[in-house]
């Protein structure tokens, strides 16, 4: 059976054929953005389970070989100069509640 890739959407816990890898990686950051538009402020958590999986099983896709994931891209710390309503200056960010600013984005396993 030839082999297939899939894209593993967490959110609804789904395995989506793909007819290529860049078509993959290219759905996967699609899911990526519209998982960011969920953010309040915080990401969704199964945002980090976005994968790309090559498997002959469509039954059990997940079972296969893991060819992409998601990281964490872009992190910025919360600095020390927030003042009382949570804003930073030295980034220009509001911070409130939240620790740190991150944007994730897609990688290939190197194998």
């Amino acid at each position: 059976m030839a082999m297939t890739l899939y894209l593993f959407d967490p959110g609804f816990c789904e395995y989506t054929p793909q007819p290529s890898l860049d078509a993959a990686l290219a759905s996967a950051t699609s899911l990526i953005n519209a998982y960011r538009d969920q953010c309040d402020p915080e990401w969704p958590e199964y945002v980090e389970d976005i994968r790309v999986y090559e498997s002959d099983d469509p039954e059990e896709p997940g079972e296969g070989k893991l060819v992409a994931w998601v990281v964490e891209h872009n992190r910025i710390e919360r600095p020390d100069d927030i003042d009382e309503d949570g804003y930073s200056p030295s980034c220009d960010l509001w911070f409130g509640q939240v620790d740190f600013y991150v944007d994730y984005r897609m990688e290939v396993v190197r194998q």
